[in-house]
């Protein structure tokens, strides 16, 4: 019975995430409706196999729901196949992609814009800015909690963004980034990284 229950329960959330103008790949898991308000024209694109989790019972970390946003009819936010967020917020001028395996954790904000704009004269403007820079994160990356990704980056595949990290800009492939802002260094190769650079030791003949 409690099968049954739960099955409905994740029909009646894929079904309602439909409605609200995703497009639904086969195999998604949607724990709880996620908040969507999607602009006319804009796509939210979610692959085969994703996975969001809007419900605290599943992860004590969550905050809020999933919140997918797009604020421009020429917006695109995409999540490749096996990817998963849980309380997540994606707020989408122009695209966001997050690559396949890939997963992110609650209270992570990915937004593609500057957010306002600046002019000599008046300052910052009250009105918000409508272009934004894509985002695109590879495959198999793991994105802590509470990290921002700020517009124009790439993230390369098999990185690790630890919790709490503000990235404001690209993150080559394998390699782990930290801090405010971000600094990065290479991930072992067992967790997908490029491994320790060796360090170079001057042959004999260039030593005084």
């Amino acid at each position: 019975m409690k099968n049954i229950i739960l099955r409905l329960f994740f029909f009646l959330c894929k079904f309602l995430t439909q409605i609200k103008g995703a497009s639904i790949g086969k195999g998604c898991i949607i724990n709880k409706l996620p908040y969507i308000r999607k602009c006319r024209g804009s796509q939210i694109i979610l692959g085969d196999y994703v996975t969001m989790t809007s419900n605290k019972r599943h992860n004590p970390l969550l905050q809020h729901r999933v919140e997918l946003r797009t604020l421009t009819p020429q917006a695109v936010i995409e999540m490749k196949p096996h990817s998963g967020i849980s309380g997540v917020s994606l707020v989408c001028c122009a695209r966001i992609t997050i690559g396949e395996y890939t997963i992110v954790g609650p209270g992570t904000l990915i937004y593609d814009s500057e957010g306002h704009d600046y002019s000599p004269e008046t300052g910052w403007s009250s009105r918000k800015l409508r272009t934004g820079r894509p985002i695109t994160i590879g495959s198999k990356c793991f994105i802590g909690s509470h990290c921002i990704i700020l517009s124009g980056v790439n993230i390369g595949d098999n990185c690790v963004i630890a919790a709490g990290t503000v990235v404001t800009q690209d993150i080559p492939a394998g390699h782990k980034a930290y801090g405010n802002p971000a600094i990065y260094e290479p991930l072992p190769k067992i967790l997908g990284g490029v491994g320790r650079r060796k360090k170079t030791v001057p042959s004999s003949s260039t030593i005084n």
